[in-house]
């Protein structure tokens, strides 16, 4: 393991593909970064990056995971950012939520809100001795503030995420004013997700059709365009403290 001191670490769930991947090469761009995955791949560790196997519905295994960190004291004395990103997201069950089985709904609220809280305690604990700003940035979505007819949980999930967002702006930062939490809905981006999205019914998911003609019409964002614009804005101070924000609505 590279033993130089770091300048930028990041915890970043859900990097096997898609956004998650994405944003762990714009991480990894950056001079002197340390990147950390929480994500089902197999373990390892390559000179500064690191992945941590964690299913996130095993929520009372996400506190041992931070124990797992393979970055050592000596490296944090030059730390500018530590930054956790709540990426990690499931859209099942999608269907009327009459039509939905309990466990994935269950799981659901597990993955997409409850792991990002608990994700957030142990940042919060874990972080505080390091010199330089703390970033939380947790992954939303448009489905957080309009109904989607077939994503009873998602939409209740991200919803939840945006107030927990807010509540953690105000209580970290009255604690330590080097942390900044914020919530970031990336736009529609090409990934499996909008995938799962096209290949439903009209009766699970009423609004297919659009979703279908944003694909016909390349509307969908890269993954790779839309991590580099938010690890951009991060850096450069676009976020504020408690702000919710689109990157679409954004130029950088």
């Amino acid at each position: 393991m590279n033993q130089s001191p770091v300048e930028h670490f990041f915890l970043i769930t859900g990097t096997t593909r898609g956004i998650g991947k994405a944003l762990t090469a714009a991480a990894l761009a950056l001079p002197n970064s340390f990147v950390v995955s929480l994500s089902r791949a197999a373990p390892f560790l390559w000179d500064n990056r690191q992945n941590i196997r964690i299913d996130l519905n095993d929520t009372d295994r996400i506190g041992a995971a931070f124990k797992r960190i393979q970055m050592s004291r000596q490296q944090t004395n030059r730390l500018t950012h530590t930054v956790l990103i709540n990426n990690a997201g499931v859209l099942d069950p999608i269907a009327p939520i009459g039509d939905c089985e309990d466990t994935l709904l269950a799981q659901n609220i597990r993955v997409n809100l409850t792991a990002p809280l608990i994700l957030a305690r142990h940042f919060f604990h874990f972080s505080r001795p390091f010199p330089g700003r703390k970033w939380i940035v947790n992954i939303t979505s448009g489905a957080s503030r309009a109904p989607y007819y077939g994503w009873s949980a998602y939409g209740a999930a991200k919803a939840g995420l945006d107030m927990a967002t807010r509540a953690m702006a105000m209580e970290f930062s009255r604690i330590d004013a080097t942390f900044t939490v914020c919530a970031v809905a990336p736009g529609t981006v090409d990934t499996a997700m909008q995938e799962k999205i096209r290949n439903c019914s009209v009766q699970q998911f009423e609004q297919v059709d659009k979703f279908l003609k944003l694909k016909d019409s390349g509307a969908l964002a890269s993954p790779e365009h839309a991590a580099t614009a938010l690890i951009r804005l991060m850096m450069n101070g676009r976020f504020k403290n408690g702000g919710r924000y689109d990157l679409r609505e954004l130029k950088w």
